[in-house]
C-alpha cells in the first residue's frame, strides 16, 4: 500500500503542475465523513505532508480516474 501510495503522489504531482494556476481554486475531491470539498492547492498540500486526508484524497482521485 505504501508503495501504492508513494507513486500516486508522484502522479498526482505531476498532474498537478500541468492544471493552471487560475484552476487550482476549483473543487477536486470530496473528502471525510462530511465530504468536505478540496480543492488542487488544498490536496496538494495535504498529499505533500502525507496526512490521512492526503491519502484518502489519493485513493478518491485514483478511483475518479486522474490518475
Amino acid at each position: 500500500m505504501a508503495e501504492d501510495l508513494s507513486s500516486l503522489r508522484e502522479k498526482f504531482v505531476k498532474e498537478y503542475a500541468s492544471v493552471p494556476i487560475s484552476l487550482r481554486n476549483e473543487i477536486i475531491s470530496l473528502v471525510g465523513k462530511n465530504k468536505t470539498p478540496i480543492s488542487w492547492d488544498a490536496a496538494y498540500i495535504e498529499i505533500a505532508n502525507k496526512t490521512k486526508e492526503g491519502n484518502e484524497i489519493l485513493l478518491h482521485l485514483k478511483e475518479l480516474g486522474i490518475l
